[in-house]
């Protein structure tokens, strides 16, 4: 008996451990790690190439961060080196043979399917900001607050760690209220918190990380 009760408590600890989330901030040097190999002159503007985009959704896999985590990272170390990165949509679709990027939150959020490109790091020309994504068209998706409609160019203006300020292009409407989409915070692991002018609360959600398919 006592050592059922002992094989319990371990599987639960296992369980426990398989459940946990770091988060953008102690993902970092791992993240760093796979960015510095790439070896991107500084400042420079560099498009990954789809083996460089897998590489690093992998190791967002192994650590278990979702693709929001991976930016903010992605954005730190890009600031660091003053380098600007790019990963296009069809880089990053052709990760989703092999890994989930998320599930319909998170990709009502960040819309993959029509995804042209996301831009983040320095900015080096006028017309840039923290983070910029392009999409191949006009985009709405339900996110529980409301709908919200996406420019052909959105994202946001100011992007400090586990915080991304400043939104544009993004209007949440739902019956006769309109208004846009202030920020997204990352409060907590794999947790996103969304902020809409003139709501008095963030919507606060869980945020999946991204895994890898099972074969």
């Amino acid at each position: 008996m006592k050592k059922i009760f002992i094989l319990i408590c371990w599987l639960c600890g296992l369980s426990a451990f398989s459940l946990e989330r770091i988060g953008a901030d102690s993902a970092v040097p791992e993240i760093f790690n796979v960015l510095s190999s790439f070896r991107i002159p500084h400042g420079s503007e560099h498009v990954l190439s789809s083996a460089e985009t897998e590489k690093l959704i992998g190791k967002a896999s192994e650590l278990a961060i979702n693709v929001f985590e991976l930016i903010d990272c992605m954005h730190r170390y890009a600031i660091d080196e003053r380098i600007r990165m790019v990963i296009t949509g069809d880089s990053l679709r052709a990760t989703e043979n092999i890994y989930n990027l998320g599930d319909e939150r998170v990709l009502a959020i960040l819309p993959v399917s029509v995804l042209q490109r996301i831009e983040t790091g320095a900015i080096l020309s006028n017309n840039q900001n923290a983070l910029d994504i392009f999409l191949n068209s006009e985009y709405e998706s339900f996110i529980e607050i409301g709908t919200a409609r996406y420019e052909k160019k959105f994202g946001f203006k100011s992007l400090t760690p586990l915080l991304f300020q400043n939104s544009y292009g993004v209007q949440v409407s739902k019956l006769v209220f309109s208004a846009p989409l202030i920020k997204l915070e990352l409060y907590a692991p794999a947790k996103g918190a969304i902020y809409v002018r003139g709501v008095p609360r963030p919507k606060r959600w869980n945020l999946p990380v991204i895994t890898e398919k099972k074969r």
